[in-house]
């Protein structure tokens, strides 16, 4: 579905399969066990969906989180692929913070031009992240992080075929609050860049995705913020850069609320508005991106 399509494609209507419901549960599942939801202490790395805030959490306060982020919808055929991320973060100090993390995926697809088809759940990635932040938006104009995270994966991420890959993610993430506890605005820049060899054809393939994204959150409860993100993202054929072969611009809301003393249950949905396959008339890109692509996340202090 588009907001710019009269009648949106067959793949862009379908609905989330049962592992997507089924992580739906599990995240409500943890979140029935926590207490009512509190005025909510403001962490805003989980407040802006996509988009990551600057705060990196308290030094040696271990936090756990649960995260499921799902893509659908492309050209033609049935796409539909979940990730189910777990990590466990610990501050080593008030300005920097490595993460753990593993990735399982669920591939769904069929009838995809260039696509196998494929119905299976996969080990994804192992991950570590790195957060560096040197400037904290109460203290300084602004909060400043800066973010690291290499990989290593088994499968290909867009197609779910077996395969070496490996890359990473670089970010720099912007925040301020525009209103005390009220208003708060966030920028990214994003890199990221991988390389994929197919276990059944032996072949590389580099790629890299150059992105910038701004968000904003509004309270309106105690407990509760909701606002806006907007995702302009270009695809390349390089590890660095290398030729323009798609770009999308994603727009959505995004929501924030706590489910308890150092608990927090936060989501975004996008839609892709517009964008460009490189040779094709503008309108989407629904060869290098996702029509629609969700998140939800569930952080808990340990």
């Amino acid at each position: 579905m588009s907001a710019i399509e009269a009648a949106p494609t067959a793949s862009s209507r379908y609905i989330p399969d049962v592992s997507f419901r089924a992580a739906i549960v599990l995240l409500a599942a943890a979140a029935a066990f926590l207490p009512p939801p509190a005025r909510a202490d403001v962490d805003t790395e989980h407040m802006f969906g996509f988009t990551e805030g600057t705060d990196i959490g308290t030094p040696h306060q271990a936090e756990a989180e649960l995260e499921t982020i799902g893509a659908f919808g492309r050209a033609a055929g049935t796409y539909n692929t979940q990730w189910l991320t777990a990590s466990l973060k610990y501050p080593l100090s008030e300005q920097f913070r490595i993460a753990p993390a593993i990735t399982f995926a669920r591939f769904d697809i069929s009838g995809v031009p260039d696509f196998d088809d494929r119905n299976q759940v996969a080990l994804n990635r192992l991950w570590l992240e790195f957060r560096y932040h040197p400037f904290d938006r109460e203290t300084s104009l602004f909060g400043l992080t800066f973010v690291a995270a290499p990989f290593v994966g088994f499968v290909d991420d867009v197609t779910g075929a077996p395969a070496d890959a490996w890359g990473g993610v670089l970010l720099a993430a912007v925040d301020r609050a525009l209103i005390p506890e009220r208003l708060y605005a966030a920028l990214n820049l994003v890199y990221d860049f991988g390389r994929v060899r197919d276990y059944g054809t032996g072949l590389m393939t580099d790629s890299s995705t150059l992105g910038m994204t701004a968000a904003g959150s509004t309270r309106l409860e105690p407990w509760l913020y909701v606002g806006a993100e907007a995702r302009y993202l270009r695809a390349f054929d390089g590890l660095a850069f290398g030729n323009l072969v798609g770009q999308a611009v994603y727009v959505g809301p995004v929501f924030y609320m706590t489910l308890g003393k150092g608990a927090s249950l936060s989501g975004a949905w996008n839609i892709q508005a517009w964008g460009q396959t490189t040779g094709v008339a503008p309108g989407l890109d629904l060869t290098f991106f996702d029509s629609q692509r969700f998140k939800l996340r569930l952080a808990i202090e340990l």
